[in-house]
């Protein structure tokens, strides 16, 4: 009998990787294939991923954080179709666990800092980016990052500002040769549009700390961006989904010509999760919480839908569920929790109780299915 085990990480708690190998710490039987797939979908854990399965090595990189601050990170370094290939995860340099979200910090946050980063890695010879957009603390319509290539965002370059509160007029004419050099693809989970009731404002800034008020004009703002775009560039933001991702990166990059790519379904074709899927008899899948956004492309739901499509049994495990989930609610056997009471916050994202957890539901979950040939260690 052949699992697969592809559990997204649980932010805060334990990698994709460490969970998946938690899961299995506890059994032992020949009869038994349990397989690892480190995923992601575009936020958290995206370089470990797909690390885990093309190789490569980390790159160290300086640059600044959402907030201005000296800032040291790395990318990966890899191989794919034998292209020289970096992947940048942005949650890394702009993330919003970097931040105290407040109605400052959602006014002051630039993605400038990405914007250098990115500018170094196409210098440094890379054929191909990918730029996984999850976890982002910013909301600045994604002029950091075009300022932070070397764009002029009214009149001026190396601004790292929070442009989106200031914007008037944009030249890309500076980045245009520096552009050529690479194919940039920028992996999405959401598909909201750059402005408007659902662009990323309205829906994304209020986690990040923003008030009424300072939503209701960035989403002004937004709207200026859109009509500056579409008359100097021809391209309607407002047209292509998952502009809006990230505090308005995903419209930054595809106005530079970055590709918008779902982050599961990318990151899973190049970890073949579907191959190494095609002859399971079950696959294990989760995330920290699953609820109502994980329909919105999230590792559990790509997992089940592939169950689906290749006649598999899925089983999500999670730190927490909300009642109402979604289509995963019909995709899958069954949702379980690992905690095994009421616990506190503190206790409930404890690496080594998280990993426990896992390990003895592992157990119990394959025991329902297995218990004739199931041994544990």
């Amino acid at each position: 009998m052949k699992v697969v085990a592809a559990i997204d990480s649980f932010k805060g708690s334990a990698t994709s990787a460490e969970l998946n190998q938690a899961f299995f710490q506890q059994i032992s039987s020949p009869e038994l294939s349990l397989i690892s797939v480190p995923i992601a979908d575009g936020g958290e854990g995206t370089m470990a991923a797909i690390k885990a399965a093309r190789g490569g090595h980390y790159q160290k990189v300086t640059t600044i954080d959402l907030l201005g601050r000296p800032l040291t990170t790395e990318y990966l370094v890899t191989k794919i179709a034998g292209v020289t290939t970096a992947v940048i995860e942005s949650a890394k340099i702009i993330g919003l666990d970097l931040i105290v979200p407040s109605a400052t910090t959602i006014q002051q946050a630039s993605s400038y800092g990405l914007g250098l980063v990115l500018r170094q890695v196409i210098t440094s010879g890379c054929q191909q980016i990918y730029l996984s957009l999850g976890g982002s603390g910013t909301s600045d319509g994604g002029l950091g990052l075009l300022a932070g290539l070397g764009a002029k965002i009214n009149g001026q370059s190396l601004n790292k500002d929070n442009l989106l509160n200031d914007f008037r007029e944009l030249d890309l004419t500076p980045i245009q040769s520096l552009l050529r050099q690479v194919k940039l693809t920028a992996l999405v989970d959401v598909d909201n549009p750059y402005a408007g009731p659902k662009g990323f404002a309205p829906v994304f800034g209020p986690q990040k700390g923003g008030t009424a008020t300072i939503l209701q004009s960035q989403n002004q703002q937004a709207a200026q961006v859109l009509t500056v775009i579409k008359q100097q560039y021809q391209l309607d933001l407002n047209q292509l989904p998952g502009a809006g991702a990230a505090g308005g990166l995903g419209g930054a990059l595809a106005l530079i010509g970055a590709k918008l790519a779902p982050g599961f379904a990318t990151i899973s074709q190049l970890v073949q999760l579907p191959t190494i899927c095609q002859d399971a008899d079950l696959i294990i899948t989760g995330e920290g919480r699953i609820d109502g956004q994980t329909d919105g492309g999230k590792v559990p739901l790509g997992v089940a839908e592939l169950g689906q499509q290749l006649k598999i049994p899925v089983v999500a495990i999670c730190g927490s569920r909300a009642e109402k989930i979604g289509r995963l609610e019909k995709l899958v056997l069954g949702v379980y929790c690992i905690q095994s009471g009421p616990v506190s916050l503190a206790t409930a994202v404890d690496h080594q109780q998280t990993l426990m957890n896992v390990s003895q539901l592992g157990v119990s979950l394959l025991q329902t299915f297995y218990r004739k040939s199931l041994r544990t260690s």
